[in-house]
């Protein structure tokens, strides 16, 4: 899949994280970045397509990233997500979900190291 079909959601509630991390994925091509402060916000506005890609953290306000991860898998979703936690047995733990196509990364992770998953995940 080309980089521009690929359509980014990033949920953080660290909003300078967002900022930042969607001026990467568009400068490495990637057309369509959304951000979201939560996995509320991120469910009510529906951007999960076909060609999406979630990069979650796991520690947020309200609905945990943990939860929904469970709650898009339980309903069918297959979409390639990648995790990220300044916490590693957050991670460790996450790591035992039932889920296709997900990889780790501990905050702070470096650019490179971020574009590569997506790489090794997505098709």
């Amino acid at each position: 899949m080309k980089r521009k079909e690929l359509s980014i959601c990033i949920v953080d509630d660290d909003r300078s994280l967002c900022r930042a991390l969607a001026r990467l994925m568009k400068s490495a091509g990637y057309v369509n970045v959304q951000t979201f402060s939560s996995a509320e916000d991120l469910m009510s506005s529906s951007p999960l397509g076909e060609n999406a890609l979630l990069i979650l953290d796991l520690q947020l306000p309200g609905m945990s990233g943990t939860d929904l991860l469970k709650t898009l898998r339980q309903s069918g979703r297959t979409i390639p997500v990648v995790l990220i936690s300044a916490h590693d047995e957050e991670l460790s733990r996450a790591g035992s979900l039932p889920y296709e196509r997900v990889a780790f990364l501990q905050k702070p992770f470096e650019e490179n190291d971020l574009l590569a998953v997506i790489d090794s995940i997505t098709p």
